[in-house]
């Protein structure tokens, strides 16, 4: 999850132009900052954030949380001189446990491909295991203890005490089980001990402990959805799309549909932007009934949608989705009481093996403003 945070927060275009030039500015610093905020407050055992950028002779920080300077020099480590070309080709992520740490390395590439340098984010991986150490070690001292007492006693420590330790163990190696399926946990019964001693303090103490991490990972959601959406449509955004390009470029099958509102400067200004905001909600809700798992939606700039279908079976899924649009063409996004008419232009193109991601686009868009013209001459609008 660290690894995902860092890789939102950070932009690797930016990353690069950083330690090309050795100048920073406010963005440089409040990235900065949200890796340390992160790195201080998280509750997952997370030590340090960094990325460097790594040559055939060193490596050079470009972000680190414990205030290495942009392009302060690192020497590789005999670790590191090991996997020298995997960290200078940067294509690959992985992990690798040392001591009580796992570090895991994570390339960042920019939109051209080319390599900005890795993120490593370095995990106290005993964090958890300490919890469930510190009960069992507790609970057999208690065992230990309740040996030397009468049967009353022994009975009695049974319920007051054994039972409700037994019930945390059992709780917390459950615990661990959910952490490593990396699943949002329950709280309200995790570690119910309603008992005014040691042992409901405990419990109360391990609840907390769990409150806190849930409250972590769903922050953590919260900002990578934030970072990935466009908020007035809540399609993905131009920077998540950025991200995508390379995957989207070693698709078996690719094709692209690029939409833009036509109309929609005249709407802004005659009917006002709330008009023109219901058009633009209008358009992304239209062009949703397409998405699915291999297929996703980008607001691209004000009035522009693009749809990005990977990896389909043939050619004919593509053609009844173009049908469908032919269909439903001149489809009007503005309500009807509305003097200004906004429709929604379209044009695509796709390729099954080997295609230029780049080509397609430069296709999809050439038809879209064709398509644009013949609605503008259908519907009366104005040339803007």
């Amino acid at each position: 999850m660290a690894s995902d945070f860092a890789a939102y927060a950070i932009n690797a275009d930016d990353a690069k132009n950083y330690i090309t030039t050795r100048k920073t500015d406010e963005k440089y610093t409040i990235t900065l900052k949200n890796l340390c905020d992160y790195t201080e407050h998280n509750q997952a055992g997370v030590k340090r954030i960094s990325m460097i950028q790594y040559s055939d002779s060193k490596g050079y920080y470009i972000y680190d949380t414990q205030n290495h300077e942009l392009g302060t020099k690192v020497s590789y480590d005999d670790y590191e001189s090991s996997v020298k070309a995997e960290l200078i080709n940067g294509r690959d992520e992985w992990k690798r446990v040392t001591g009580e740490s796992i570090f895991v390395y994570r390339p960042m590439r920019t939109t051209d491909d080319r390599l900005a340098g890795y993120i490593i984010v370095e995990t106290d991986h005993t964090i958890y295991r300490k919890y469930v150490l510190i009960v069992s070690i507790f609970f057999s001292v208690m065992l230990l203890i309740g040996l030397f007492f009468s049967k009353y006693l022994t009975n009695t420590m049974k319920k007051e005490i054994f039972m409700p330790i037994q019930k945390l163990a059992k709780t917390a190696m459950d615990f661990t089980g959910v952490i490593s399926a990396d699943t949002n946990i329950e709280t309200k019964e995790l570690f119910l001990i309603e008992k005014d001693n040691e042992i409901g303090y405990l419990g109360r103490a391990l609840r907390k402990m769990v409150a806190d991490i849930n409250s972590s990972t769903e922050n953590l959601a919260r900002a990578i959805y934030d970072a990935t959406h466009d908020a007035m449509t809540q399609v993905f955004n131009k920077r998540h799309y950025n991200n995508m390009i390379s995957v989207f470029k070693e698709s078996s099958s690719l094709c692209v549909i690029y939409f833009d509102v036509n109309n929609l400067k005249l709407m802004n200004d005659t009917l006002g932007h709330e008009h023109g905001d219901y058009v633009i909600k209008k358009a992304a809700e239209y062009i949703q009934q397409f998405t699915g798992d291999s297929a996703f939606c980008f607001r691209m700039g004000g009035d522009e949608f693009l749809l990005v279908i990977m990896d389909y079976q043939s050619f004919n899924e593509i053609n009844q989705m173009i049908e469908k649009l032919d269909t439903d063409s001149p489809y009007i996004l503005s309500p009807e009481e509305d003097c200004v008419k906004c429709a929604l232009s379209y044009g695509y193109d796709y390729a099954k093996g080997n295609f230029a991601f780049e080509k397609l686009l430069a296709n999809a868009e050439d038809r879209m403003y064709a398509k644009k013209t013949e609605l503008k001459k259908l519907l009366n609008m104005p040339d803007r």
